[in-house]
């Protein structure tokens, strides 16, 4: 292949008089013979000996001009054929807006496309179910193009429920966002979203039209209505040699839009850890099924018992008085068992506690658990989900500034009987942003205390749920408990 030859118009010229950099200068020459389509995408820029020649300028010059180029992904070098022209990115700003890729794109003045592959109600993975509350809902497979050229397959979910007869519409061409608010009145309001790079594989390698393998740009995003309900789950593969994600940076701290994906290396571990965005930052844990009903009920009930009756019983009968969190500890031989019967309730958050271990953290999730609670801090259990909250212990300000920065999720301070509300206030007054849940000695007559003293939520264990009442089944004693905590809690209002 030979390089293409500017006839249509002399070259720019180096001015050696000027105090800017040669090899700024000749970036700038060739960035604007890139712009104005001298030489297009794919072609081949002329060889450093020739660039040399033509511009009057050294090696050395000519190639740290080209690492420049490379490095902002205008060209790309190929070992023992020479540097190419690179295509132009797509920049895609959706991720941290609550729009969707359809409308994004049509603001720019692009020509979008919409291929539909599937559409139908089809039964969704575990993390969709978590979020949208459902076991099957609406699957809509798409392929979208810009300008002629593949960009992304986007896999959304969307509860039946909520926009009955979808399945049967025809979304080819068209912004599914504008349709569900035209047909159902329904927009995202707000959620999470979150970005990585995955290697191509199965249907996202063939319908990108890549090798297995290939780089791509995986976006996950849980989207609520304004009324806090799951609306929609998706998961789109860009190409990453096609697209790049803009993230805005907006001054002053509750609204941050972005939030770093993973930390370096720790001391006990040989790979990232994933963290999730803070609480009150753009983040999910808030957005979950645990995160809003904590935000309502204020507590979790701490069920723990060599063995559990009926998990249904005993979550029917907390809710019955008022408390709707329920973890059972998994020191119970038939804890995951008790899970899985819990989670048969309607308006009923069940999680799993006592966790220790990634092992034990999957199948927690795997019987249903929607959040995950360690009573240390223990950084496998974080990295080991992903798909539903994890809440980790500590008791020092150091101890629970890194639970929280693992997870983004409120910290079981324990045990909290050792400081008491005052000990919450203290560490509440210079982190107030810390969301914290003391466990341990709490019960009726001090968990107000606990709330007024800053924090957000209590965990409350045997005075509320005794052993006794939990392994048999006593669901009256039970409701009579909870309902005796509910009207204490009920005494601080939200926020104070």
């Amino acid at each position: 292949m030979t390089s293409p030859q500017p006839a249509a118009r002399r070259p720019r010229r180096i001015d050696r008089s000027l105090a800017t950099p040669l090899y700024h200068q000749l970036e700038q020459i060739l960035r604007a013979e890139i712009d104005d389509g001298i030489y297009q995408p794919g072609n081949l820029l002329p060889s450093e000996s020739e660039i040399c020649a033509r511009y009057e300028v050294s090696r050395s010059v000519t190639r740290q001009t080209l690492q420049n180029l490379a490095h902002a992904g205008l060209i790309r070098t190929v070992r023992g054929r020479g540097s190419f022209v690179a295509e132009k990115k797509l920049s895609e700003r959706f991720v941290q807006r609550a729009t969707g890729f359809y409308d994004d794109v049509t603001r720019m003045g692009l020509d979008i496309k919409t291929r539909v592959l599937r559409q139908e109600i089809a039964e969704v993975p575990l993390e969709v179910r978590d979020f949208l509350g459902v076991s099957h809902a609406i699957r809509i497979d798409r392929v979208r193009s810009v300008a002629g050229r593949v960009l992304a397959y986007v896999v959304t979910y969307l509860p039946h429920e909520r926009c009955p007869g979808l399945e049967t519409h025809d979304l080819n061409d068209r912004s599914l966002y504008a349709h569900l608010r035209t047909r159902f009145g329904l927009h995202v309001h707000s959620g999470s979203r979150t970005v990585e790079a995955v290697p191509a594989e199965g249907e996202a390698a063939r319908h990108l039209e890549v090798a297995t393998g290939t780089p791509l740009l995986r976006l996950r995003s849980a989207g609520i209505t304004a009324d806090g309900q799951p609306l929609e789950w998706f998961e789109a593969w860009h190409r990453a040699d096609r697209t790049r994600f803009e993230v805005e940076m907006l001054p002053g701290e509750p609204a941050l839009p972005f939030q770093p994906a993973v930390v370096p290396l720790t001391d006990d571990a040989r790979e990232p850890i994933s963290i999730r965005p803070p609480v009150g930052r753009a983040g999910d844990v808030w957005s979950t099924s645990f995160g809003a009903r904590l935000r309502q009920d204020r507590v979790v009930a701490v069920v723990r018992a060599p063995r559990y009756a009926d998990g249904r019983i005993i979550a029917d009968g907390l809710a019955a008085g008022g408390v709707s969190i329920v973890e059972f500890t998994l020191t119970g031989e038939n804890a995951l068992e008790a899970i899985e019967q819990a989670r048969a309730l309607e308006g009923v958050v069940v999680g799993a506690g006592s966790v220790l271990d990634a092992a034990t953290a999957r199948r927690a999730v795997e019987a249903g658990a929607q959040f995950v609670v360690s009573p240390a801090r223990i950084p496998e259990v974080a990295r080991a989900v992903s798909t539903v909250p994890v809440v980790l212990a500590g008791f020092t300000a150091s101890e629970v500034l890194e639970a929280h920065r693992l997870t983004g999720s409120p910290v079981k301070l324990f045990p909290a009987s050792v400081g008491g509300p005052a000990y919450v206030h203290a560490l509440a007054a210079p982190m107030p942003h810390l969301p914290l849940m003391p466990s341990g000695g709490v019960d009726a007559s001090n968990a107000a205390d606990y709330l007024r003293a800053g924090a957000v939520a209590v965990n409350v264990g045997g005075k509320l749920c005794p052993v006794e009442a939990v392994a048999s089944g006593d669901a009256a004693e039970l409701t009579r408990r909870a309902a005796e905590l509910r009207k204490a809690l009920d005494e601080v209002p939200s926020g104070g």
